[in-house]
């Protein structure tokens, strides 16, 4: 605190010395480019010093005097000096010639300070540069110069959030200390108090780290109580941003009273608030753009912007990793993903050119930033951001534009990310009624008016597609009807069951707090959750609106919705009552809906009438039992329902009806969390609760291993599955979980048609779509049950980089190193299939497949040639694929030329192009590889190249010369390459096939020639003669030829073979397309 208010020592300034020429207020590296106002603060301060070096005080004051008085453009060139010699020099010589010397009040002074205090580059700032900042201002502050305020607010947007790293603690603990020093002149300034409530509350979040010491927070805290308590009209600016702010810190001691206060003693915070209704005063104020972009630092915003304004869809996900990777790499960054959404949605408005452009948009960037959670914490909170505006919307007050992403992401994801869509829809009905349960009518409104008026201005034309998109679930549907009523179709029904629904929230809300305020806990202090439960409030619905037929026209839509939909043909919704059943394609491993094996032959809808259910005569065997487990529920009668069915005759369609009411849709009824209990379970936790599925499944996987009824069972579990395809997945986990592989396998093979293979694709990528991490726990488990099936699946591994992350990419390489896991089995067809992937995708998929297969020369030769030679007619553009471009480098790397992968690259390079720079990337990707080839073993290498023609070789080579700087390569080396006789390159063609002896490559030509003589061959020098030339090589030509009759013929049958060789790999090439082909 003393180095920001005390003066600093001014001895070493008594004398002021040359300075360099360059800036030195920034860490910046030779190639940055030097910002113009930084250099003409430099020049400034070069002239300042000239005119007072070597002067009295007195002396230096009066030149200074004279030279300011001059013109304003020498009085602003005075400033620029001495304000770079503030920043750069300790003492207060510059700042005490600046307060003799300014005319305009500081004004221009606090305008180049401004200039630094919201760089872009201010976490380059040098700390020197740093500490002489913060005390200059603190001196303009005690001056309470006019305009100081900016540059204070600056500051407090440069204290990152997520970032516990000592410069930015140590820029939040100077700035804390200097408001609280000049607490007086703060209480003058309005937006000043507002702000630093708002940041150093949001703030306080991250000074709970172990690298943060505990006064620290507990400083900011108590500094934030205060400003609230004591200047809360200004504090109230803030708006409905303020009470969320709130709500996350009041798990801590300082805040705890507080927020209590505001919940139910409103007067002790503040008059005002009490005679305005409470804390319903500030959930209806809108925040105001400046706070939400507060806690957004300038270098990030600038890269927000750049990304949503300039980049076009089809290429953000590059620039959207690197801002990850930049600002949200560390568990702490977490709580920035609720300021960086809500600044995204509050203050990032685009215009019309930008909606009607390609640019990647809002709702676009958003999703995929969701991917990037790490926490469910976090994405409650996120959620929370993104739909905080729909909760208290005011036409009046709000823009649509606040609402708009979440309105568009839910409608343009759920075609192809329907998970997605149902995850929004359920966490809006939760905090529609959870919330703020006082204000639950409110808000259940606000929640309507905001997607009626985003139909009314064509935000999305309806909520019809996805009411009736049949991957949505019953519960999601029955939400919809509640939040949206007048936007979907309805039951007569509902009303009275959805009251009824209300009513019971309600009233157990009521009964866990009497007061009105905000959802608290359960302890004695009524403090709210840091984030919003995941239970949903139950609602009760007779049955199922009808679905109808509806199509997406793909050329009625933008480029960016595009995305969102099948991009091959219009998406037909399937009817409801239409099963997803496990198929096969002859063109891709995707599911089609196909006829079940067991035909639904009622041509009646399923009844969620309990009693309309027992009606079928085949049901009397079970007496009694079926109504005792509609009432009742218990996973003992589930168990004994599934016994007896398995020994009776009962009607298989009937009995599933029956279990899909009860089990799948009753609302009544939770899915367990598999990922929970999972993660229990390995924790050695024994007493873990399962769901009624759990209690059928384990039943029936007793009776289909005890043969008795065992394909009833089976067609029992297949209509299950038509009913919700959550069984599915569940009956696979639980067959790898018991070690019962094979009941899945039987499962399958009840369907009409398909395999294993497809049905693990489809069952896993459910899986992975809703627990993802028990997705990538499980994986080794389920290609260890299913090891001819899975590896090789392009589904699969899609799947498994569709949402993986750095860890998880390393603990998928340790278990691929170890074998303990095959995902792309022998053939490069999987590669080629997944090369449209996203960068950061490929990326992962490259370095996945590096483990599989790094060192082999097969399986490193398949893959190049599905890589390099896509297809008769496309082969691989370095620019546009360069993640599979250098993925394919760093494999042929770790192999050695082989006659097959030269002759690979020799193709690949000689493929027709009219493009000049395509030929040259392709010969810069051949270009690479030879040299990292000659660099291992340049003899292999001289081997591998004479099974092509002189020709071919000529040109490669030639290639590889021009565009590469070879000077670490003797010119011998290059002549060998060149120049050697094709006799030479025969024996060493010999020489590379060290496992098969020459009588036993050539006996059979030898036999029918009768040729007694032993086979003579030129001897090959060593590398390392440093004699070797041209006339040598020549020498040894010569040489050749004067050999016996014998060495004669050997040599023409050496050619003979090697053009056998060329022909053999040929057929080699061509079995490996017909193997692939019937693979895939």
């Amino acid at each position: 605190m003393a180095e920001l208010f005390t003066p600093p020592d001014s001895s070493s300034s008594s004398a002021v010395g040359q300075m360099p020429a360059t800036p030195q207020l920034f860490n910046l590296e030779p190639i940055d480019v030097v910002e113009a106002w930084q250099q003409e603060l430099v020049d400034c301060f070069l002239v300042v010093s000239g005119l007072i070096s070597g002067k009295s005080s007195a002396e230096a004051h009066d030149i200074l005097q004279q030279r300011a008085s001059e013109s304003m453009k020498s009085h602003s060139e005075l400033v620029n000096g001495l304000i770079y010699g503030v920043l750069t020099e300790t003492g207060d010589t510059y700042f005490r010639q600046l307060s003799l010397v300014a005319r305009d009040g500081y004004a221009h002074a606090i305008g180049r300070l401004q200039l630094v205090s919201s760089s872009q580059k201010f976490a380059l700032l040098r700390h020197k540069v740093r500490v002489q900042l913060l005390w200059a201002i603190a001196a303009l502050v005690r001056g309470n110069a006019a305009g100081v305020e900016a540059l204070v607010l600056s500051l407090t947007r440069q204290m990152r959030g997520g970032d516990v790293t000592q410069p930015n603690i140590w820029l939040i603990q100077q700035m804390l200390n200097l408001l609280e020093s000049n607490y007086e002149w703060l209480v003058a300034h309005s937006a000043v108090v507002a702000t630093s409530a708002y940041a150093f509350g949001r703030l306080t979040l991250d000074l709970g780290a172990r690298s943060v010491p505990p006064e620290l927070r507990n400083q900011s805290s108590s500094f934030v109580v205060r400003l609230i308590r004591e200047r809360f009209t200004d504090c109230a600016m803030v708006g409905r941003d303020l009470v969320r702010m709130l709500q996350d810190a009041a798990k801590l001691p300082p805040f705890r009273d507080l927020w209590i206060d505001l919940l139910h003693r409103p007067h002790h915070v503040s008059p005002l608030l009490a005679q305005a209704g409470g804390i319903e005063l500030l959930l209806r104020v809108p925040t105001p753009r400046t706070f939400l972009a507060n806690r957004v630092s300038f270098a990030m915003e600038s890269r927000l912007l750049f990304i949503l304004e300039h980049v076009p869809a089809s290429g953000y996900s590059r620039n959207l990793m690197w801002f990850v990777h930049r600002f949200l790499n560390t568990p702490e960054s977490d709580t920035l993903y609720a300021d960086i959404i809500r600044y995204i949605c509050g203050v990032l408005h685009p215009s019309n050119a930008v909606l009607g452009s390609s640019t990647v948009q809002r709702y676009v960037f958003l999703g995929s930033l969701l991917r990037y959670v790490r926490s469910q914490v976090t994405a409650a909170n996120a959620k929370l951001a993104l739909f905080y505006d729909w909760l208290f919307y005011d036409p009046q007050a709000d823009n649509i534009m606040n609402v708009e992403p979440g309105v568009l992401i839910m409608a343009r994801s759920v075609d192809r990310y329907p998970f997605l869509t149902e995850s929004f829809i359920e966490f809006l009905a939760f905090v529609t009624e959870a919330y703020a349960p006082s204000l639950a009518p409110q808000i259940r409104q606000s929640v309507g008016l905001v997607m009626r008026i985003a139909v009314e201005k064509g935000v999305i034309p309806s909520l019809v597609p996805i009411y009736e998109q049949p991957r949505i679930s019953r519960s999601t549907r029955r939400h919809m009807q509640t939040l949206f009523p007048q936007l979907v179709p309805q039951r007569e029904s509902l009303t009275s069951n959805v009251d009824g629904a209300r009513g019971s929230v309600s009233d157990s809300e009521n009964e866990q707090d009497d007061s009105e305020g905000m959802v608290v806990s359960q302890s004695e202090q009524s403090i709210p959750p840091l984030s919003l439960s995941s239970e949903q409030p139950p609602l009760v619905l007779d049955d199922e609106p009808p679905v109808v037929k509806t199509v997406v026209d793909l050329a009625a839509l933008d480029p960016v919705s595009r995305m969102f939909h099948d991009d091959d043909e219009a998406y037909t919704v399937a009817e409801e009552n239409m099963p997803d059943e496990y198929c096969s394609d002859s063109d891709s491993d995707d599911f089609v809906d196909v006829p079940p094996l067991i035909e639904d032959n009622s041509g009646e809808p399923w009844s969620t009438d309990g009693d309309s259910l027992l009606e079928d005569p085949s049901l009397w065997v079970f007496g009694s039992t079926l109504t005792d487990f509609i009432e009742n529920k218990s996973p003992q009668t589930a168990s004994e329902i599934i016994n007896v069915f398995a020994q009776s005759e009962a009607s298989i369609l009937a009995v599933a009806r029956i279990l899909a009411f009860v089990v799948l849709d009753d609302d009544s009824v939770e899915l367990e969390d598999i990922e929970t209990n999972a993660e229990l379970a390995r924790m050695g936790e024994s007493d873990i609760e399962h769901d009624l599925l759990h209690a059928v499944l384990t039943a029936a996987a007793t009776a289909i291993s005890d043969n008795d009824g065992g394909s009833r069972v089976l067609d029992l579990l297949v209509q299950l599955t038509r009913a919700r395809v959550d069984v599915g997945f569940r009956w696979l986990l639980f067959c790898v979980d018991a070690n019962m592989s094979h009941l899945y396998s039987r499962y399958v093979g009840r369907f009409a048609s398909g395999t294993v293979a497809l049905a693990l694709a489809r069952d896993l990528g459910i899986l992975q779509e809703r627990f993802t991490a028990l997705f990538y726990e499980m994986l080794p488990a389920v290609y260890s049950a299913f090891p001819i099936d899975l590896p090789g699946s392009s589904s699969i591994v899609r799947s498994v980089v569709a949402l993986i992350d750095q860890p998880q990419v390393y603990r998928l390489n340790s278990l691929i190193s170890r074998g303990m896991l095959k995902l792309f089995g022998s053939s490069g067809v999987v590669v080629a299939d997944t090369m449209e992937c996203d960068a950061f995708e490929q990326v992962c998929l490259w370095q996945l497949l590096a483990a599989e297969i790094a060192g082999d020369s097969q399986a490193v030769s398949r893959v190049a040639r599905r890589v390099l030679l896509q297809s008769s007619d496309s082969v691989l553009d370095p620019l546009s694929n360069s993640e599979a471009a250098n993925g394919l480098l760093s494999l042929l790397r770790t192999v050695s030329p082989t006659p097959r992968l030269v002759k690979l690259l020799v193709r690949y390079y000689q493929a027709p192009s009219d493009d000049t720079l395509v030929k040259q990337q392709r010969a810069d990707l051949c270009g690479c590889v030879l040299t990292a080839w000659i660099q291992n073993d340049s003899s292999v290498l001289r081997r591998a190249l004479t099974t092509i023609s002189p020709t071919s070789r000529s040109a490669l080579v030639d290639a590889w010369t021009e565009r590469f700087a070879l000077r670490r390569f003797s010119d011998r080396t290059i002549a060998e390459l060149l120049l050697q006789e094709e006799d030479d390159f025969c024996g060493s063609a010999v020489k590379s096939l060290p496992e098969m002896s020459v009588a036993d490559l050539f006996t059979p030509t030898l036999e029918s020639l009768a040729v007694d003589e032993p086979l003579v061959l030129p001897p090959i020098e060593s590398d390392d003669k440093e004699n070797t030339t041209s006339s040598g090589i020549k020498r040894r030509s010569n040489s050749i030829t004067t050999r016996s009759k014998g060495a004669r013929i050997n040599s023409s049958l050496v050619k003979r073979r090697r053009r056998n060789v060329i022909t053999s790999d040929d057929d080699d090439e061509e079995e490996e397309d017909n193997n692939d082909a019937h693979i895939k």
